[in-house]
């Protein structure tokens, strides 16, 4: 039997609307001083373990708290790293990424550090969405995986010229307009669905994974989404949506253009975001880059296990 969420949730810690924009302490954080001069100090070792900073580790830890039980993200301010050059922050992203967890290697290329910029493809066309300009598809990270990150972390090294605005979405603030005002769509959600691999399976593995999109532990709420690969997963396996799965995915969709619910954040370059995959959908406006390639958006992305995390 299917276990489901039947009742609204009102912690404004996990069911969260636009009104946390006005409330930048809830997500917005800075390192100390004390941090801040143990990198410098060390400024040279900086692709050393991580386990060798023991300010940052701490205070990396306490921002940790807001992943589990605060709104879910965070965003550690560029004006920390204004002392240090491109290289060294990405140095200092991936020593950060690795005090929350173990990084996932991204793709079949066996890469962990994954970068978002504009290639020229198209989600209509096959390309992933990381390397499109395109905007608007409000997801989790990897639902195609059937262990999907902890968390998502994001450099953004140069924004765009125009646009690419970061959207945050509570998965329980989706779920609370679900129930009221449409329960038996909701329903739906919590049967399983195929997501698309995209290609990336090996010989003999199945192109698809088949997995819910809401799923209820352990009085936890969990969201695995993004409708391109649903759909594509669905016709890969010679299953087209019912008309109920259809009104119940484009009801999903629906809420999320909500902009009452939604967070928006302009990354700037130096700004690191981390948040929770398994409860805060994210996506971006379409955006618009300068000709020249060396100003082009340009952003690194790490996929973490959290290994204190119970499954």
């Amino acid at each position: 039997m299917v276990q489901i969420l039947d009742e609204t949730v009102n912690d404004v810690n996990f069911a969260w609307d636009n009104k946390l924009q006005n409330k930048i302490e809830k997500f917005s954080v800075i390192l100390s001083g004390v941090a801040i001069s143990e990198l410098l100090e060390n400024r040279t070792n900086l692709q050393e373990n991580s386990k060798n900073f023991i300010n940052l580790r701490k205070e990396i830890q306490e921002f940790r708290k807001i992943l589990i039980d605060g709104c879910g993200f965070f965003v550690i301010q560029n004006s920390c790293f204004t002392d240090f050059s491109e290289n060294e922050k990405k140095s200092i992203f991936s020593i950060i990424s690795e005090i929350l967890g173990t990084l996932y290697v991204q793709n079949i290329n066996n890469e962990k550090f994954v970068v978002i910029t504009d290639e020229g493809k198209s989600m209509k066309t096959g390309g992933r969405y990381h390397q499109t300009k395109e905007g608007g598809s409000f997801h989790t990270d990897s639902p195609q995986w059937i262990n999907t990150p902890d968390y998502i972390a994001l450099l953004c090294v140069r924004p765009a010229k125009t646009g690419g605005t970061s959207k945050f979405l509570s998965a329980y603030s989706i779920h609370n307009k679900f129930l009221q005002e449409n329960k038996t769509l909701l329903e739906q959600l919590y049967n399983k669905f195929h997501f698309d691999k995209r290609g990336e399976f090996k010989e003999n593995e199945s192109p698809t994974v088949f997995e819910p999109i809401f799923e209820y532990k352990n009085r936890t709420l969990t969201l695995r989404y993004l409708r391109d690969y649903i759909d594509q997963g669905q016709q890969r396996q010679n299953q087209p949506l019912s008309k109920i799965q259809n009104e119940s995915l484009d009801y999903f969709d629906k809420i999320t253009k909500d902009a009452e619910i939604t967070v928006d954040y302009d990354l700037k370059s130096g700004d690191m975001v981390f948040f929770n995959n398994h409860r805060v959908l994210h996506g971006r406006n379409s955006f618009e880059d300068h000709d020249d390639a060396n100003l082009k958006r340009y952003l690194i992305r790490t996929w973490i296990k959290d290994n204190n995390l119970t499954n």
